[in-house]
């Protein structure tokens, strides 16, 4: 009587792990390999977004370009690599950038910046990250800066400081406005600008 109990609880248990393992092929068969199939065309779709956004741009490695801004300075703007959408050709995102500006009077306004964008029509330009500016003797750290030629504008800010032989400036802000020759320097909120002059 034991030996039939045992055949029989040794029969249901074998009965239970086919059961078990025809569920298991069928979940394999039709739900595992439909969800693999979609993970592979969701990643097919990106690659072909990603195909598509690379057919829409232009690339360049060391490239330069010249021009005359407002004031009637010329300037030479130039980057390790640049790209621009094929359908905004005018519009050149850069990065690893050197920008010079030659004065009439013959002095340089170097600017350095890690990224940027240059509008080769208008001669707008926009530098980010590790912002240095050197004209004479003094130079200028910021995160962003922007010139505007077509108004003749430039606006540097994020963690301004200058230093040169006069002294020192840490601010948040500056607006020059080389229309009027006006400069105006402010902080985001109520603190002071900290100026340091050098006797």
């Amino acid at each position: 009587m034991a030996s039939n109990k045992y055949k029989l609880n040794k029969k249901v248990l074998s009965q239970i792990t086919l059961l078990f393992l025809g569920v298991l092929i069928i979940f394999f068969t039709y739900f595992y390999t439909d969800r693999q199939k979609t993970v592979k065309k969701n990643e097919e779709k990106k690659i072909e977004e990603i195909d598509k956004q690379n057919q829409n741009k232009s690339t360049f490695e060391n490239i330069t370009y010249e021009g005359i801004d407002k004031n009637g300075n010329k300037f030479i703007i130039g980057s390790s690599y640049a790209e621009f959408e094929n359908d905004r050709p005018n519009i050149i995102s850069m990065s690893n950038i050197l920008c010079r500006f030659f004065f009439e009077d013959g002095t340089i306004l170097r600017i350095i910046s890690d990224f940027g964008v240059y509008d080769n029509i208008t001669n707008d330009m926009s530098f980010e990250q590790n912002v240095k500016m050197y004209y004479l003797e003094s130079t200028l750290f910021a995160e962003k800066a922007d010139f505007f030629n077509s108004k003749n504008y430039l606006f540097v800010q994020g963690n301004v400081v200058a230093k040169g032989l006069e002294g020192d400036l840490k601010a948040d802000k500056m607006n020059f406005d080389l229309t009027e020759k006006k400069l105006r320097i402010s902080m985001y909120n109520e603190d002071k600008v900290n100026i340091r002059v050098n006797y």
